[in-house]
């Protein structure tokens, strides 16, 4: 397992972020930085996850990820070699600020969940790097 599989998986879990400042939301919106929702579902960061170290697995042989271009997360877990790693790593990075995770859930809530399921499905949900 890379590095950075081995970082992402230690720094984040599926589920809302319960840290105190956010438990009272739970099932509405929470404060920027605490829970992405990639539609297959919610990730937190955990044990104190670090943009600058993140950043560096990133910049140590998946650069290309920071070009600008969306990554989905079949591509992402064709390069990572898991489809749950490559979830987790948007997660994290949209988490940490690195890239804006690109999902139906995010870009069009307003559509039904079976409809926002499918689109995902398809490969709809994905990273780009912020500008």
């Amino acid at each position: 397992m890379s590095k950075l599989i081995d970082y992402v998986l230690s720094h984040t879990e599926r589920g809302e972020c319960i840290c105190g400042k956010c438990c009272d939301s739970l099932g509405s919106q929470q404060p920027d930085g605490h829970t992405v929702d990639l539609t297959f579902f919610k990730v937190k960061a955990i044990n104190n996850a670090d943009a600058k170290e993140f950043l560096a697995l990133i910049n140590d042989g998946y650069s290309n990820l920071l070009d600008g271009k969306e990554y989905n997360y079949l591509t992402l877990g064709g390069i990572l070699g898991s489809q749950e790693a490559a979830l987790m790593t948007i997660g994290l990075g949209h988490l940490l600020g690195i890239w804006s995770a690109l999902t139906p859930e995010i870009m069009m809530p307003f559509l039904s969940k079976d409809l926002k399921l499918q689109m995902a499905r398809c490969g709809m949900v994905a990273l780009q790097k912020k500008e």
